[in-house]
């Protein structure tokens, strides 16, 4: 036995719940309060946790505690290790779809919020009481590592992660959404692209992708309006007769029912790669199950929609 096996044979294992509660509440009273243990005997363990890592874990801001850079980073190999102990000891494997009131977390950037749409129709018929809540954001493979979402998607390849299960989505190309009798449609040229008003999301004043390939062409847009979300520029294009430089898939059923068409951009748009992130399950039934249930639901939209989109699934 090597002697990093020696060192962890000698700790307590329920020191991994007490690591947990701590990083989570980042108070010792409240992690105490959280696992049903005394203040003291979680300084104990807080103590010992110190002298084992070698680093405060947590440290005095102000009234407030906060994560050392080490805690930040030990934060969701600790909560996956949680929840395999947890799962590891359990006398009830069962997880019953037609039964949970679970709140299905989704953590993924506002744009592509509606390529789940066809998940949140099967789940509707597997699980009746269950719900989505959606976690907007960049910062998918940091929500779904902490637990703080069931279900990532973000754009490029994250990071692997032994905690991690990613599944790769053939890149997302992008096109203009233009109004019904709009010239543009008529006409996809670089220069009534350009001389057209346009709809943009946020506030402005960061380059974006198109903006980048804006500037490598040569080619100016005017906005008319700044959007606070992607499906409140869809309609708002619709209604002023704007166009709308976008990823095609997630938008192009609703624009063809506002009579909008999905055009070709004026100049060479890089297809996005993005990637659906799950916990690694562990054996965990609910995990498997929702798992499943998100990549069928992707196939699906996969076949309804082959001949517009490059959609695939493949593993990575």
């Amino acid at each position: 036995m090597n002697a990093d096996n020696i060192r962890l044979a000698a700790l307590d294992l329920n020191l991994i719940t007490a690591l947990d509660a701590l990083l989570d509440r980042r108070s010792v009273s409240e992690a105490a309060d959280g696992v049903g243990r005394t203040q003291s005997a979680m300084s104990h363990s807080l103590a010992r946790l110190r002298e084992h890592f070698r680093d405060p874990i947590l440290v005095r801001d102000g009234w407030a505690m906060q994560l050392t850079p080490f805690a930040e980073e030990l934060h969701p190999r600790v909560k996956a290790a949680a929840e395999a102990a947890k799962l590891m000891f359990t006398t009830n494997l069962e997880f019953d779809a037609s039964t949970t009131t679970r709140r299905i977390r989704i953590a993924t950037p506002d744009l592509c919020t509606s390529l789940f749409s066809d998940f949140i129709g099967a789940l509707a018929k597997a699980a009746p009481l269950a719900s989505v809540e959606f976690i907007e954001g960049n910062m998918a493979r940091h929500a779904v590592l902490s637990s703080n979402a069931d279900i990532g998607l973000g754009f490029g390849v994250p990071k692997s992660d032994t905690s991690l299960v990613l599944h790769k989505i053939a890149p997302l190309d992008w096109c203009t959404f233009a109004p019904k009798a709009h010239e543009y449609r008529r006409n996809p040229t670089a220069e009534v692209w350009s001389a057209s008003r346009h709809i943009l999301v946020g506030q402005g004043g960061q380059e974006g992708p198109v903006e980048k390939m804006l500037r490598q062409h040569g080619i100016e847009r005017h906005f008319i309006c700044y959007a606070s979300n992607f499906s409140a520029a869809l309609i708002l294009a619709y209604e002023i007769g704007a166009l709308m430089t976008t990823l095609r898939l997630p938008f192009e059923m609703t624009a063809k029912r506002l009579g909008m068409t999905a055009q070709p951009t004026p100049f060479g748009m890089p297809n996005a790669p993005a990637t659906l992130m799950f916990r690694a399950d562990h054996g965990n039934p609910f995990q498997v199950w929702l798992k499943k249930l998100c990549l069928c639901s992707f196939a699906d939209l996969q076949g309804q929609r082959s001949n517009r989109s490059n959609l695939a699934l493949t593993r990575p």
